[in-house]
């Protein structure tokens, strides 16, 4: 069954960073703010196996399953390719779920963090994609689709090999647009070009876009000084065509009613606004980093095997955006199997001798092993 597009929400409610106290979800205020978000006309809600511990899903069927009519929300769950040995473990994972959830099916269900290497391995190892065919078949799961953190490549591949995914979720933000390790742009334009729905993870970049450094805060002010940073970045996604919600993780009452007040009346970006995401975005590309272009004269003959040029990938992103580092290291760990590591590193001056840049390879490669390594 297709998904009707216009009876989804633009914004979802991502159930990962709820408010906590001690470590313990404060129920309460999930109840307010969940109690606003179906009163604004939405009703999509985004959790996973894994969130707060494996609470975030209890947390809905206390907030939410309990106090309202099944049929008026919808669930999105996902199954988490680490967590299996087995094919009797994609059963017994589901099951559980539905229990924590309390509810007997589940609007939306994915494969969580679909990517190249293990996770991808591991899903079709354990056939899990007509596992969840079957699923729908039983009416446990009412549409099918995966969460994406691979490569332009690998996405085609499994599209090409799974024409029964209904809807594909990515991260995608005005930041990660043309970022060489997210590369966000062409994972959308993949996906629109196949005609796929999209649900749309980390608009607002785990809240850094939320949280801009003054200078680029005053450039987005000057194009609209009504709207906060985190509605630019929410606009910025909503306004591009083929999108079909975008979460947010919201763990605040304020933060609730910042977006709800996005998505009440809803405005695109203006050409004006556009254009001060563009410079934001400029300036945080003109920042410090490493000037490769990747033409890879460095690595023949590197006597360590480092692919240095993926290798700076990680080390300008981490640049780009301190504090966000799983998505740099996941990256570097990959680049890195089967090759050298920055620490394997000898310094014999080989690749900053060939270099067209005349980069001080040797140099960057300590900064490498300090800021990815550890």
């Amino acid at each position: 069954m297709a998904i009707d597009l216009t009876k989804m929400p633009k914004l979802g409610f991502g159930m990962m960073r709820l408010p906590c106290e001690n470590d313990v979800i404060q129920i309460d205020r999930v109840c307010e703010m969940v109690d606003a978000y179906l009163e604004a006309g939405l009703n999509y809600f985004d959790t996973a196996y894994v969130y707060h511990g494996g609470k975030s899903e209890t947390a809905i069927r206390e907030a939410l399953v309990k106090r309202h009519n099944r049929s008026d929300y919808m669930i999105a769950d996902k199954l988490p390719a680490w967590s299996m040995k087995v094919e009797a473990d994609r059963d017994k994972i589901f099951n559980e779920q539905l229990e924590r959830l309390g509810t007997d099916y589940i609007d939306f269900y994915l494969l969580h963090s679909l990517e190249d290497g293990n996770n991808y391995d591991t899903y079709e190892r354990l056939d899990c994609f007509n596992w969840g065919i079957e699923k729908k078949k039983e009416g446990k799961i009412k549409h099918f689709g995966f969460s994406y953190h691979g490569t332009p490549e690998l996405l085609n591949e499994v599209l090409d090999k799974h024409p029964e995914i209904e809807f594909v979720q990515i991260q995608l933000n005005y930041a990660d647009w043309n970022n060489p390790v997210v590369q966000s742009g062409k994972l959308y334009e993949i996906l629109h070009e196949r005609n796929i729905p999209m649900i749309i993870m980390e608009p607002v970049k785990g809240g850094r876009l939320a949280s801009l450094e003054p200078e680029f805060d005053a450039i987005l002010k000057a194009a609209n000084p009504d709207k906060s940073q985190a509605s630019f970045a929410l606009r910025f996604v909503a306004s591009l065509p083929g999108v079909m919600t975008i979460l947010s993780g919201m763990s605040s009452e304020d933060q609730m009613k910042d977006n709800l007040n996005t998505f009440t009346n809803f405005e695109p970006l203006n050409q004006t606004e556009k254009e001060a995401v563009d410079k934001v975005v400029q300036k945080m590309t003109d920042l410090d980093l490493v000037e490769c272009t990747s033409c890879r004269y460095c690595c023949d003959g590197c006597p360590s095997n480092i692919n240095i040029p993926e290798i700076f990938k990680a080390l300008n992103t981490i640049r780009l955006y301190p504090g966000d580092d799983f998505r740099p290291k996941n990256f570097y760990q990959k680049v890195t199997e089967g090759a050298g590591k920055a620490s394997e590193c000898i310094s014999c001056g080989q690749c900053e001798s060939v270099c067209p840049q005349h980069l001080a390879i040797p140099s960057l490669m300590d900064e490498v092993v300090q800021k990815l390594e550890s």
